[in-house]
């Protein structure tokens, strides 16, 4: 039986959810457009800048990201590591680095040149050296070329490098072989199951598609591969979705959600490339340019993406959404490209809110105007806390209802929202589903992050007994519930 003690719950982690007595419906919410935090404009950024990683660095966040250019030759030449910096989320500077010369100066914010990715993090292992506390992956396209490489490694590799500082790297070990890696392949530690994990990008068969139009017999995927002493690596297998469609996922995006790291969260990019021009690219915006980038490749002028939301407790098998959380929006141009809706790899980011006294949310970033002569973008998107899936109720009321479990606390608090008109009833039942009498709240409404909900008797007189909690709305949504 599942035992809170002091916890937050979101309910699109669903374990503790009773779906045989639940009529609410679970589903995603897209994230909000809150404006461009950084253009790209400098001739080594290109028109293509991408997979850009986040990181947190006590009261500073560091940015790293590939300066790419779509027709330049040379391509190993060509990506170029960029960096730039903020503390609060918002407001990003490029720093003027001096470490790499282009064109006879070294005032600009290049770190160092790479072939196709490059992917961050800080290791919060204990027992961690401080000399590799920042750890990249990123493809290297023939590691028998590696200082690092073992004898008889050959071809594709990822490899590691790590830095003492976040800016000067080297080469530290190869993680896996085998696989394509051409992607944002990314590093943790997990401090509660004690061991590293890689996700990084291969192709797997699959039997068939819902989708005839788009006549796929290997998708992209994600694989992970675990490690407890970053020496030896487990064979990768790919993430588990359960009976969920097969279909082409290309960056993974997976992160610890900053409230409670025992879950953990991915904002993969979804890859669709229907095989051939049909009417509908006539109508699409950016018809020009999308018939100039297919004499390059095809799919630069088919493929379009977008993102859904994932999230795990084991980072093998995941909860996957399959409708979109990230979508390429209202045509304008520039956009309904291969390239939309990539997220930084990064933790949701607490920001503050635009209005006063409206509580913090959570910002992504996903870059805009990928492949065009217009300069890149990073555009700020926000989150409602816990708001990235919840359940939802019509105005005829519907019902939420936990499975049994126990707890320690005295109080619950309600992440929810309601209209004017609507309202939630909280009750907490026995095991059984029978109301306890003294536990019936009156209507709650209203919209907030964690709302004490007030019992005529007190809850803590219910602490280590098997409960139920019932929730009953009207046009209405609850994204979680904490016990404080």
């Amino acid at each position: 039986m599942i035992h809170f003690s002091r916890d937050f719950v979101p309910f699109w982690d669903d374990t503790c959810i009773d779906s045989a007595r639940t009529s609410a419906t679970l589903s995603v919410n897209r994230p909000q457009r809150a404006g461009s935090v950084l253009r790209f404009d400098q001739p080594w950024e290109g028109d293509s800048p991408d997979y850009f990683t986040i990181i947190r660095d006590g009261g500073l966040y560091r940015m790293y990201y590939n300066g790419f250019s779509l027709n330049e030759s040379d391509f190993p030449a060509r990506v170029r590591l960029c960096y730039a910096e903020s503390t609060d989320g918002i407001h990003w500077v490029k720093p003027d680095l001096g470490m790499y010369e282009i064109n006879g100066s070294r005032h600009n914010n290049v770190i160092m040149p790479i072939n196709d990715n490059f992917t961050v993090m800080i290791d919060q292992n204990p027992a961690c050296p401080p000399e590799h506390r920042y750890k990249a992956l990123l493809e290297f396209p023939d590691i028998s070329t590696s200082s690092v490489a073992k004898e008889g490694q050959k071809g594709l590799g990822l490899l590691c490098m790590t830095s003492a500082d976040g800016l000067h790297f080297n080469e530290h070990s190869i993680i896996s072989t085998g696989l394509q890696y051409d992607s944002q392949n990314t590093l943790h530690y997990n401090p509660h199951l004690g061991k590293y994990y890689a996700f990084m990008r291969g192709f797997r068969v699959v039997e068939q598609t819902t989708r005839e139009t788009l006549n796929e017999t290997s998708v992209r995927s994600i694989y992970v591969s675990e490690s407890e002493d970053f020496v030896r690596w487990s064979e990768p297998v790919p993430l588990d979705f359960g009976e969920a469609e097969d279909c082409p996922l290309y960056t993974n995006c997976v992160s610890a959600y900053p409230y409670d790291d025992r879950l953990y969260i991915g904002f993969p990019t979804r890859y669709v490339e229907r095989k051939e021009w049909t009417p509908n690219y006539d109508r699409l915006c950016g018809k020009e340019r999308r018939l100039e980038r297919m004499k390059l490749s095809p799919r630069l002028g088919t493929v379009v993406t977008d993102c859904v939301f994932m999230h795990s407790r084991d980072m093998f098998r995941w909860h996957r959404f399959d409708e979109a959380f990230m979508i390429p929006g209202p045509e304008n141009g520039l956009n309904w490209i291969y390239g939309d809706c990539y997220p930084a790899f990064s933790a949701p980011i607490e920001t503050q809110a635009d209005l006063p006294g409206e509580p913090p949310e959570l910002s992504m970033y996903a870059v805009s105007n990928h492949f065009m002569p217009e300069p890149s973008e990073l555009i700020r998107y926000t989150v409602r806390r816990d708001g990235f899936a919840s359940y939802k109720a019509t105005y005829k009321p519907q019902v939420l209802t936990t499975l049994p479990f126990t707890f320690e606390s005295d109080v619950l608090a309600l992440n929810f929202r309601t209209s004017a008109r609507g309202y939630i009833i909280v009750r907490v039942l026995t095991e059984g589903g029978d109301v306890i009498p003294g536990y019936e709240t009156c209507e709650l409404f209203g919209d907030a992050l964690a709302r004490p909900v007030d019992f005529p008797s007190p809850l803590g007189e219910l602490s280590g007994r098997a409960v139920r909690i019932e929730f009953t709305m009207s046009d209405a949504e609850v994204y979680a519930m904490r016990f404080l």
